[in-house]
């Protein structure tokens, strides 16, 4: 599984792409930002989903989340078209 996640980060947007490694488990790498280059997020960032917050590589918990709601919707939408085929 493969996604596109465009999220707001400080004063601009990002673009990752996020692939699945293990159960629970994520990678997203950027793809583009269109902010600061002082204030550019990390390359790549490994994504942990935890009980109630996403963690990682990253000490950013607000960008975590983000990229793990996006996780989180398509895999509610999967889950929808599987039940109503």
């Amino acid at each position: 599984m493969e996604l596109n996640a465009n999220v707001k980060y400080g004063n601009g947007s990002a673009c990752f792409v996020i692939r699945k490694e293990n159960p629970g488990i994520y990678y997203a790498d950027l793809v583009y930002f269109d902010g600061s280059k002082k204030l550019e997020p990390p390359q790549k960032i490994t994504l942990v989903r935890g009980i109630r917050q996403w963690t990682g590589s990253f000490d950013n918990p607000g960008l975590l989340n983000e990229l793990g709601k996006v996780i989180e919707e398509a895999y509610q939408k999967m889950s929808a078209k599987a039940v109503f085929k």
